[in-house]
């Protein structure tokens, strides 16, 4: 176990609990209890939905890489995709699980920032198939459906 703390607040005072928000250490006269914890008074008093989007540096930071990792890593299923018959049902979970990878790396928290992530990473993975295919003017539906779809699922999941 580690060492005592200091109130984030009141730095001359020592303790070993912190906020359950955001991981503060805080002393027992600034705790607040909640149904959720033990939260710092400015974790407290804000609702849960006003913290959405919220990010702190190392989150969005998680949240960009983990986007690249899908961008790059999702060429592989997205190319898998178009080899199957049932396309549409399977950019459809790639998208969802791209989206639940990128929420959970940002800290739960979701936001615009996810979101466009989620979009951008998903798209930039389909991309290699759909850019030669659309610059040479082959504009059909079955292409380009399975990739907004997943592109859909992406954002929705990464709210």
């Amino acid at each position: 176990m580690s060492g005592p703390m200091h109130c984030y607040r009141h730095p001359k005072r020592e303790t070993r609990v912190s906020c359950a928000t955001c991981g503060r250490p805080i002393c027992t006269e600034c705790m607040n209890q909640t149904s959720v914890g033990i939260k710092c008074p400015d974790d407290a008093r804000v609702p849960r939905g006003a913290r959405a989007g919220a990010m702190k540096t190392s989150q969005v930071v998680k949240t960009l890489l983990t986007g690249v990792a899908i961008s790059i890593l999702g060429s592989a299923v997205a190319f898998a995709i178009y080899q199957v018959p049932f396309r549409l049902i399977l950019s459809a979970l790639a998208g969802y699980l791209a989206g639940r990878l990128i929420h959970r790396a940002g800290g739960r928290n979701g936001g615009s920032l996810a979101m466009a992530t989620a979009g951008v990473s998903v798209a930039l993975a389909f991309s290699p198939f759909l850019l030669p295919q659309l610059l040479a003017g082959n504009f059909q539906i079955f292409l380009i459906l399975p990739a907004l779809i997943a592109v859909g699922f992406a954002i929705y999941q990464a709210r």
